[in-house]
């Protein structure tokens, strides 16, 4: 069963350009669980139905498999799950923490909306959250 979410867009979006990177994509999921498009590495683009309450983290690295380490499995002290989420997506998360500000500040290639993905809850609200892994690879700090 799908649903339309509240931006009132359905399966065939006529957003006015310019439009959010993925703002034409389906605008649908499954109940209970929140859908996630990803900008990989490499320009490609994916999308991930993850369930509600599960970190960002989880559902980039465990759900999904893409290249997202986390070596601290949430820990909030590697910053191997740096994420950069797109402005209106930023808007839409809970405040950064004095801690997780701290282990961005020490990260690669941090932006104004760059989040640490384990300390991103994913609820119904975030639903169509767009996400960019950053450049380099988890491997490589």
């Amino acid at each position: 069963m799908q649903r339309r979410l509240p931006c009132g867009r359905g399966l065939r979006c006529s957003a006015p350009a310019p439009v959010s990177l993925l703002a034409c994509r389906a605008h649908t999921t499954t109940p209970g669980k929140v859908r996630v498009h990803v900008t990989k590495r490499v320009g490609k683009h994916s999308s991930v139905d993850a369930p509600a309450g599960v970190s960002l983290m989880h559902a980039l690295r465990d759900i999904a498999k893409l290249d997202v380490e986390g070596t601290c499995e949430g820990g909030m002290v590697c910053g191997t799950c740096h994420v950069k989420l797109s402005p209106a997506s930023f808007r839409r998360t809970d405040a950064l923490s004095e801690r997780e500000e701290d282990v961005l500040a020490k990260a690669l290639d941090v932006q104004d909306t760059s989040r640490l993905a384990c300390q991103v809850r994913l609820t119904p609200e975030l639903d169509g959250l767009e996400v960019e892994l950053p450049s380099y690879g988890a491997n490589s700090v």
